[in-house]
């Protein structure tokens, strides 16, 4: 595969170099990275390209992969022809070889090159050195959770500024053709401490026989499941969490059930009345359930709510946008 060099009209767009490793029995979260990537490349004046850790098995990654992955290769080779005016990292995680992060495999002249340097994040709460990201020479870190926002602000001298979960709403919708079953549906992980109040509410409505309790799908299966109930049980974990999977919920014309948190983004995302909160130690749960089971005009207000704010608000088209106002307004 040769390297793809740039038309003579794409030459005085902004040119984003987005830096990824591909994994397979992780890409299930595609939506939420390559996917949005792709939305980027789409808008007017930019010019996006694909460079990591064996991108180049996938061949739909194919249109905006620079070359294939070389160890021996720079950024500074690769800014030879393709003059990339940003990097950006899609998660500190992925600038590893595999999950473990032992080896990293970003070109050498990383922390040395001179050209601004922006980390999309969504993990920052499980970053054990914060340090990380200030060795690597980030200029600009956008994370995917308000919460992760306020903690990297206390902990971090780069600037810290929030770029909320989107979806794809062509993907993400409702299917007027489906009878929804009135029950909660979980789908997803739910080991780990971190999801105790999500496991905590499972529980409790697995003893009312009120959630049908599924695995973690993928792909195909876990979009027509998510079309397949009224409502759907999330949570935003220990780390008060604006979770993607709530926005997929939403987005699908599930009604969401999802735990109070104190420092999430959720009220500033969708307001009052497009999803329905219990309590951490569940004392509601019951009520808020049989609500929601047993009030049809409740649960419509809400979807009807949500699926607005997400199609005015939270599309991947939206969220492309103002990444790129950022983008111009600090660099």
């Amino acid at each position: 595969m040769e390297c793809i060099s740039l038309s003579k009209e794409e030459e005085d767009n902004m040119k984003i170099l987005w830096l990824y490793r591909y994994t397979p029995h992780r890409h299930y979260n595609h939506w939420l990275h390559t996917d949005f990537a792709f939305n980027l490349a789409r808008q007017e004046e930019v010019v996006l390209r694909f460079y990591g850790w064996k991108m180049h098995e996938r061949s739909d990654f194919s249109p905006l992969l620079y070359c294939p992955y070389n160890s021996e290769m720079t950024l500074e080779d690769i800014r030879k022809e393709f003059k990339f005016d940003i990097i950006i990292l899609d998660c500190y995680n992925r600038a590893y070889k595999t999950v473990k992060l032992r080896t990293l495999w970003l070109p050498s002249d990383f922390k040395t090159i001179q050209v601004p340097k922006i980390c999309i994040e969504g993990d920052y709460h499980n970053q054990k050195n914060p340090n990380w990201y200030v060795d690597f020479g980030f200029n600009l870190m956008l994370h995917r959770h308000y919460a992760n926002v306020l903690r990297a602000r206390k902990q971090l001298p780069i600037r810290n500024h929030w770029l909320p979960c989107s979806i794809d709403n062509t993907i993400f919708k409702p299917n007027p053709d489906n009878e929804r079953l009135n029950k909660f549906c979980f789908v997803g992980e739910s080991n780990g401490r971190a999801y105790q109040y999500r496991n905590r509410a499972l529980s409790l409505l697995m003893k009312k026989g009120l959630i049908k309790k599924e695995p973690l799908l993928r792909e195909e299966l876990y979009l027509q499941c998510l079309q397949n109930y009224t409502s759907y049980l999330s949570g935003s974990s220990i780390y008060d969490l604006d979770i993607a999977k709530s926005f997929e919920i939403m987005a699908s014309g599930g009604v969401l059930l999802t735990n109070e948190t104190e420092d999430s983004g959720m009220q500033m995302l969708f307001g009052d009345n497009s999803y329905c909160t219990y309590k951490k130690d569940c004392s509601d749960l019951s009520i808020k359930a049989n609500l929601i089971l047993n009030d049809k005009d409740y649960r419509e207000m809400l979807v009807t709510n949500a699926l607005n704010c997400i199609n005015t608000k939270h599309t991947h088209t939206i969220r492309s946008h103002e990444l790129l106002r950022i983008i111009k307004r600090i660099f």
